[in-house]
């Protein structure tokens, strides 16, 4: 990881985090945690794990449920509880089942084999069973996995409203993803800072602005790929500017070979910033 002069006042990670196989999916539970999984596509292990997000402090790492099932993944997550699910059969991504973890420990808690997993919220976990014409919505005992009752008819729509809201707090109000530069004028600070310090890339550029700094990533030609000269190859650099300054104060290498560009590398929820490196790692900077 490249970084600059720390004697400038430049920033650091927080910490960063990596475990065995490739990174798949994280979510976060609650304020408190990120969890989520990697996997050895070679040998098909899935490995869980869990985060504290503050300190970085590793509660569940190179975890195997049930020696590391292939065919079992997250769904959602709150401050105690990892839910997982699993999958009908390993040619079909029909998912099944809900599965409870301790979300510090691993240690399972309950599964139940009727629902699939709907949505949760801190304090409730909704369960969906589809069938030929209709689904049916129960809501479950987050303590023990069974039914605490079947939601009728007439409470579906305050459900899916509940489960929309849920959805928006999760992807909108809380996180910052990133947008495209293109949609802002040549004269703006963004495309400013972003033209006088970056050339020859490719595809387009994505940014966050936040809290007096720009999070930026763009690609360029990477080296040649002795193993496939036929196709082209990019490199992903991520880097951090004070917007008053224009200052570089942070740079690093998400992907040192790319064979496609590929959005999202980086998001900010609430005061961190996060994003991927070489599908093996999360870095977290505080902002």
């Amino acid at each position: 990881m490249k970084l600059f002069d720390r004697n400038k006042g430049n920033i650091k990670p927080e910490w960063v985090f990596n475990q065995k196989g490739n990174l798949w999916k994280f979510i976060f539970g609650g304020k408190d945690f990120i969890a989520g999984e990697t996997r050895d596509l070679e040998n098909k292990i899935l490995y869980l794990f869990s985060i504290e997000i503050k300190t970085g402090k590793k509660f569940i790492k190179d975890f195997m449920l049930e020696e590391g099932n292939y065919w079992i993944s997250t769904e959602g997550a709150t401050s105690e509880i990892l839910y997982l699910h699993r999958f009908e059969k390993p040619e079909l991504p029909y998912h099944k089942n809900i599965i409870a973890l301790d979300i510090r420990t691993g240690r399972k808690l309950w599964e139940n084999e009727e629902y699939q997993y709907f949505f949760s919220t801190e304090d409730r976990l909704f369960g969906i069973k589809t069938k030929f014409e209709k689904a049916d919505l129960a809501e479950i005992n987050k303590a023990d996995g069974k039914v605490i009752r079947m939601i009728p008819d007439e409470e579906y729509n305050d459900i899916i409203d509940m489960k929309r809201k849920t959805d928006e707090d999760l992807y909108t109000e809380y996180y910052n993803y990133p947008k495209p530069v293109s949609q802002f004028t040549p004269d703006s600070e963004v495309a400013e800072i972003i033209s006088e310090n970056v050339k020859n890339t490719e595809g387009e550029i994505e940014y966050i602005e936040k809290n007096g700094k720009l999070f930026f990533n763009y690609y360029v030609p990477a080296d040649v790929n002795i193993k496939d000269l036929t196709r082209k190859y990019y490199k992903n650099i991520f880097c951090i500017y004070e917007v008053e300054s224009r200052n570089k104060i942070y740079e690093d290498i998400l992907n040192n070979s790319s064979s496609f560009n590929v959005p999202d590398n980086f998001f900010c929820k609430d005061d961190y910033l996060y994003y991927l490196r070489e599908k093996k790692d999360i870095v977290a900077i505080k902002i």
